[in-house]
């Protein structure tokens, strides 16, 4: 098979300290670069900061899919996923390890500023279809065929693509001084 470059984003954060990274690798296993950005707890610029780092970075020709570890960073920072397939012209999958409870996300929501605003970007990232036992994605810019596809040829092991599980490593250090937990 081919090897195609992905780009895996995940986020932590304390307190109003926010990390976004972005870990690029060639298929499942070699690790070619990172981006890093700030972005707001609770604010509306990680859309804006995944496109434009995407759209900078000297692989963005040799990105084959965004991954992306959920719809939601730095608290209820919303990535808009349609809009960021649109821009990068990159497909888009927003992967969970069990299927949202959208009720207490809803009720969550009205705890913050903009509830109207973020519901909006919210139903932007479309249903949630089951991938596997314990995975579950949003996808925009493929079929769940081609998600798939994707999704194994950017695994080591596990089920979360490699980009993604280095992504969380790194920004859960940045934050924590350490790496904590899983994605």
């Amino acid at each position: 098979m081919k090897s195609w470059r992905f780009i895996g984003f995940d986020d932590s954060f304390r307190g109003d300290e926010c990390y976004l990274v972005g870990c690029i690798t060639e298929g499942g296993s070699y690790v070619e670069g990172f981006i890093i950005e700030r972005i707001s707890v609770d604010g509306f610029d990680v859309t804006e900061k995944i496109v434009r780092s995407i759209l900078k970075s000297k692989f963005r020709e040799q990105i084959k899919c965004i991954f992306l570890g959920g719809i939601t960073f730095g608290g209820f920072n919303i990535a808009d996923v349609e809009e960021i397939n649109k821009k990068t012209e990159k497909p888009v999958i927003v992967l969970t390890r069990k299927m949202p409870d959208f009720k207490s996300i809803t009720n969550a929501l009205k705890n913050v500023d903009d509830y109207d605003r973020r519901m909006e970007i919210m139903k932007k990232g479309g249903e949630f279809v089951k991938i596997e036992d314990s995975l579950y994605a949003q996808l925009r810019g493929c079929n769940i065929t081609e998600a798939t596809t994707y999704i194994n040829a950017a695994r080591v092991k596990g089920n979360f693509p490699e980009a993604l599980r280095v992504a969380h490593l790194v920004a859960s250090a940045i934050i924590h001084g350490e790496s904590k937990g899983r994605v």
